[in-house]
């Protein structure tokens, strides 16, 4: 049955833009009617000024809470950091050059400097999954809960989660956070630049145990650390760990090794992406020393509707005119499997392009225009030697100016232009150094890296 959905006209968007108190985005010149430009869904989410909209906080921003539960027997599913807390972050990773570590989620700390600590800022924090819930990731959920059940018994072994970019990997890991630190010691942690010798590697690790006082040498680190009392470590954003610099590669067997010798005392949870995991398999084998892989993906087409379900229960969101529930959830059904076929099940994109076609009328309940579907005409535009660029900022989660001019064996001034210019059509969001443009850091946007990585793989620039 095809639900006709309301037509609007584009005076009531206007009015949803006013009354939301965000900038009114003009459409590119390439625009196509039905579609909505790559540049458009950046400049949608995330936003760098204060949502004041409260439709927009529901979908964009804050997490799945008991009260928005569907009527389900699932009970799980994936949400990300707020908004606020990504800028917060990102202010820190401008500012901070020498971080190597941090928190993905809580409140941004600076801890007290040791004169035996190392000269990084490190960001500690809390979970913030208290109120959040998950759907699905039922099967995913319970490997990681055996592979720390047979810890507990003696029988530690190293587990990683992967999955692609956006399918909820730092949520998924930060539950078990919050599921086990009354029981157990937890520490959440999440790369953000890689180590680039064997102190720093052996820094970092350390930091999880609050060790101010470092060792010098890995029998040392492997010693100190497993005198430690027992801890579950969950590390998220491995891939960091993959930047191709001079001594990353001695970083990552000092990392490699400390983790294994020490894994009958410690619970080590590693989260990383799919297509780095396999880059990580190809070079160093890392399957070899890994006993548990849990694997993620994007969301399915049920576990889609019970998100789009919860973000839209406290909206006041209608379909259909009539009060008719039958026909209500028809047109709803229809609607998320429209989502779900234009976001592949990319939660965050899917709640990008239904807020895009929200309209609000004063005399009627909250509605909306028919969904557009992403214009990719920017991507099929990109030279190979955009594409190659993507590509390394898709494994390595992001890069600094000079790390991407020491990839690519180019000038800084080089890597600025070619960062800025992707940055401009949308591709990447820039999070700027006051302090040194070396330093600006640019990152997939967030709700592009499925469109993304599937043009890079059509194009033969990743690889599984």
């Amino acid at each position: 049955m095809d639900v006709q959905l309301p037509l609007v006209s584009k005076a009531w968007q206007t009015i949803k833009t006013l009354l939301s108190g965000q900038a009114h985005i003009s459409p590119d010149r390439d625009s196509i009617e039905g579609k909505l430009s790559l540049k458009e869904i950046t400049q949608l989410y995330p936003r760098n000024k204060p949502i004041a909209s409260e439709v927009e906080k529901s979908l964009l921003y804050n997490p799945i809470r008991p009260d928005r539960q569907p009527q389900t027997d699932t009970t799980f599913t994936s949400t990300e950091p707020t908004a606020e807390l990504s800028s917060e972050l990102s202010s820190v990773l401008s500012s901070e050059p020498s971080s190597v570590l941090s928190s993905k989620l809580g409140s941004v700390q600076h801890p007290q400097k040791n004169s035996q600590q190392t000269n990084q800022n490190l960001v500690t924090a809390t979970s913030l999954t208290y109120d959040s819930l998950f759907i699905g990731r039922d099967i995913q959920r319970q490997k990681v809960i055996d592979a720390i059940t047979r810890w507990k018994n003696n029988k530690g072994e190293l587990t990683a989660v992967i999955g692609p970019f956006g399918s909820g990997i730092s949520s998924f890991l930060n539950q078990f956070h919050y599921q086990y630190h009354l029981k157990e010691p937890v520490t959440y942690l999440s790369f953000y630049h890689a180590a680039l010798s064997t102190k720093e590697a052996i820094a970092n690790l350390c930091y999880c145990f609050n060790i101010t006082d470092e060792p010098k040498s890995i029998t040392a680190a492997i010693s100190l650390i497993n005198q430690q009392d027992s801890h579950i470590i969950i590390i998220d954003d491995l891939h960091k760990l993959m930047l191709r610099m001079m001594g990353n590669y001695q970083a990552l067997v000092t990392f490699a090794t400390v983790i294994m010798e020490t894994r009958q005392q410690h619970c080590w949870i590693l989260g990383c992406e799919t297509y780095v995991w396999h880059r990580l398999s190809s070079q160093y084998s890392i399957t070899n020393f890994v006993k548990t892989i849990v694997r993620l993906d994007y969301f399915s087409l049920l576990e889609l509707r019970d998100v789009i379900q919860c973000k839209t229960t406290n909206i006041g969101l209608r379909l259909i005119h009539e009060a008719n529930e039958d026909a209500e959830k028809t047109a709803f059904d229809q609607l998320t499997k429209q989502l779900h076929q234009v976001s592949g099940g990319h939660s965050k994109l899917a709640c990008v392009l239904l807020f895009n076609a929200l309209t609000e009328d004063p005399n009627h309940p909250l509605s909306i225009e028919p969904i557009c579907t992403p214009d990719t005409t920017t991507l099929k535009q990109c030279s190979d030697e955009d594409l190659f660029s993507l590509a390394e900022l898709y494994v390595h989660g992001g890069l600094r100016i000079f790390q991407h001019a020491e990839i690519f064996a180019t000038s800084v001034e080089q890597s600025s232009l070619k960062l800025e210019y992707l940055s401009r059509q949308g591709l990447l969001k820039a999070h700027y150094s006051k302090q040194d443009f070396a330093q600006h850091n640019y990152v997939i946007t967030p709700t592009l890296t499925r469109l993304i990585a599937t043009h890079l793989v059509n194009h033969n620039k990743l690889y599984l």
